[in-house]
């Protein structure tokens, strides 16, 4: 059953056994039965290791080292529907060209000792999701998940991240990039979207080339329809959402226009 190993059912279908990257069991956490059958279900068509107990943490990474703290049964049994939702939008083939093994589900997530929402780990092949932070926000969360996986898409579609030349040809002359993420992690009003950068989503767009092609991503999916205003009204932005489209075409055949219809259905159902 492939990684549907890392799955352990009771009897009743309501207890999950984690198990670690090696296939050792390590805990058991109470769902209900639905989320526990559509995150089993993830985990077998795209297969991956979906971690949600005893989490190993410190993780140590060439930039800085990666921690975090299980969490709650309560957290998880609000998040894991959303997560179920928005990872089955993604074609099983854009995951395995990302080389994505793992996801992890925590709390009080941190890089650097810097709290985050999310973290992709290029060298272990993992996406970290914090289930606690940004909950005041359904939209925040898919946003979040959208624009984290985005980055590891990024670097294993060319092997750079901070780096894209073709994508800066796009701005203005005289713009120039701010400092990185990391600098704007503590700006309130950052990821809000707004029509006062032209050629950008929002302030955190303008932070570094890597978040302004992550957050167009993660839009296109969430808010479809304020990119689609914005694009008609500005050209920048609209050759970016085309560049956008034209790179995970060449990256995964998956990503076409009907990836896309999906993803608008969703924004319009919910499911």
């Amino acid at each position: 059953m492939t990684r549907m190993n890392l799955m352990a059912y009771t009897l009743s279908a309501a207890l999950l056994a984690v198990v670690s990257h090696s296939g050792a069991a390590r805990a058991q956490i109470d769902l209900p039965p639905d989320p526990l059958g559509d995150i089993a279900k993830i985990a077998e068509t795209h297969r991956l290791e979906i971690v949600m107990a005893d989490p190993s943490f410190p993780v140590r990474t060439t930039h800085g080292t990666i921690n975090g703290k299980s969490a709650g049964k309560m957290e998880l049994q609000a998040y894991v529907s959303l997560f179920c939702t928005e990872f089955g939008l993604y074609p099983p083939d854009l995951i395995a060209r990302a080389q994505l093994k793992c996801v992890v589900l925590c709390r009080e997530l941190s890089f650097a000792d810097q709290l985050r929402n999310a973290i992709p780990d290029y060298e272990h092949d993992t996406l970290y999701l914090d289930v606690s932070r940004g909950t005041y926000s359904r939209n925040y969360l898919r946003k979040v998940i959208h624009h984290e996986f985005f980055h590891i898409i990024d670097y294993r579609d060319d092997g750079s991240v901070y780096q894209d030349e073709r994508w800066e040809t796009l701005n203005p002359d005289s713009f120039q990039y701010g400092s990185g993420g990391k600098a704007a992690q503590d700006i309130p009003q950052t990821s809000l979207l707004t029509d006062e950068f032209p050629g950008f989503l929002n302030h955190y767009s303008t932070t570094a080339v890597e978040e302004d092609k992550a957050e167009l991503f993660a839009n296109m999916i969430v808010d479809s329809q304020f990119v689609e205003n914005r694009c008609r009204k500005d050209r920048v932005l609209n050759a970016k959402r085309e560049q956008m489209k034209k790179l995970l075409l060449a990256f995964c055949s998956g990503m076409n226009e009907t990836f896309w219809e999906k993803a608008a259905k969703v924004n319009r159902t919910g499911k």
